[in-house]
C-alpha cells in the first residue's frame, strides 16, 4: 500500500476540516446573533379544472407546461345532442309564429264580419221600428253578430296561447344555451399548466378533474420557526430567499404566520426540530418569481427586529 505524503496528508486534513466547518456551521445558522434561518419550500395557488357536464372530449388546447390566459378555451366537449335540441326548438318557433300570422289573418277577417253584421243589426234595428222588414231578419243577424263576436274572441285568446307558447320556448332555449355553455371549458385563471388529466377523444364524467394550473404571481414559500422565533416576526416583515445558483437573494415578506403550533414536514433537515412542535410560517415572494419552481427547497433569513 503506497503511503500518502506529508504535504497530500496536510491537504486532506484541511478538507476534512472544511467540511466539519460547514456542517457545524449548517446546523447552528438558526443561532446566528440577530438572524434566523430556516428551510423552505416553494408552493403556490393552483386552480383545478373540472368539468360540468359528460361527454367526449373533442377539442383539447393544453399541455404540460404550456402558458394560458384567463378565459381561453382549454377543452370542449362534444354537444351535438343539445345543438339538435336546440334546432328541433326552432322549428317548434317557426311554428309558432306561423300559427300566428294566419290567427292574425283570421282576426281582422273576423273583425269585418263583426263590422259587417254590427252595422246590420243597426240598419234591421231601425226598419224593424219602422215596421218595414220582419223582426225574424233582425234576430238572425243578431246571432249572426254573435257568432262573429264569439269567434273573434277565440281567435284572440288562441293567437295569446301561442304567444305564451312561443315565450316558453324562449326559455326552454335559454337553459338549452345556458347548458350548451357548460361544453366548453375556459381557463379560470391565468397560469402554467402543471398536469393534464385527459387526452383528447376520451369521455369525460360530469365533475371529472381535466387538468391543474399553477395561478401566475401566486408562489410563495412555506417554511416553519420555533415558537420564540415568532416574537420577533410580523406580517409584512422582510425576508430574504436563499435559492441555489443564484447569487443574489430574491426579496420577500411574510403574509401569513399560523395560529397552531403542528409537527415539522419532512424538508425540515435538524433531527431535534423534526420532532419539535412548529409554526407555519408563509412569505410572498415580491419579484424573479420566474427564478422559482413549485416544490423547489430554498432557504429563507429573517433578521429579528
Amino acid at each position: 500500500m503506497k503511503l500518502i505524503s506529508n504535504k497530500n496528508q496536510w491537504r486532506l486534513i484541511l478538507a476534512l476540516l472544511l467540511v466539519a466547518g460547514g456542517l457545524l456551521a449548517f446546523t447552528s445558522c438558526r443561532r446566528e446573533e440577530g438572524v434566523i434561518l430556516a428551510a423552505g419550500v416553494v408552493d403556490g395557488e393552483t386552480a383545478v379544472v373540472k368539468s360540468l357536464v359528460g361527454g367526449e372530449v373533442i377539442r383539447l388546447n393544453l399541455q404540460e407546461g404550456d402558458s394560458v390566459a384567463q378565459g381561453s378555451l382549454l377543452a370542449q366537449i362534444d354537444n351535438s345532442k343539445l345543438q339538435k335540441k336546440l334546432e328541433a326548438l326552432d322549428i317548434q318557433a317557426k311554428e309558432i309564429k306561423l300559427n300566428q300570422q294566419k290567427t292574425r289573418e283570421k282576426i281582422n277577417l273576423l273583425l269585418q264580419v263583426k263590422a259587417y253584421w254590427q252595422d246590420k243589426v243597426e240598419r234591421l234595428t231601425r226598419l224593424t221600428q219602422k215596421q218595414s222588414v220582419a223582426g225574424d231578419e233582425l234576430e238572425q243577424a243578431r246571432i249572426k253578430l254573435t257568432e262573429a263576436t264569439t269567434s273573434l274572441f277565440e281567435a284572440r285568446q288562441g293567437l295569446k296561447s301561442l304567444q305564451v307558447k312561443l315565450e316558453a320556448l324562449a326559455n326552454q332555449k335559454q337553459q338549452l344555451l345556458l347548458q350548451l355553455a357548460d361544453y366548453s371549458i375556459p381557463s379560470p385563471a391565468e397560469g402554467i399548466v402543471l398536469r393534464k388529466f385527459i387526452n383528447q377523444g376520451e369521455t369525460v364524467l360530469p365533475g371529472q378533474a381535466l387538468a391543474e394550473i399553477l395561478i401566475s404571481g401566486s408562489l410563495f414559500v412555506e417554511t416553519f420557526l420555533e415558537e420564540k422565533e415568532l416574537s420577533h416576526l410580523r406580517l409584512g416583515h422582510p425576508v430574504e430567499i436563499l435559492v441555489d445558483g443564484l447569487s443574489q437573494p430574491l426579496q420577500g415578506e411574510i403574509f401569513f404566520i399560523g395560529r397552531e403550533a403542528e409537527f415539522s414536514p419532512k424538508y425540515i433537515v435538524s433531527e431535534k426540530e423534526r420532532k419539535s412542535l412548529l409554526y407555519r410560517v408563509k412569505i410572498k415572494v415580491k419579484d424573479s418569481q420566474e427564478s422559482l419552481k413549485l416544490g423547489m427547497p430554498v432557504t429563507v433569513r429573517l433578521r429579528r427586529q
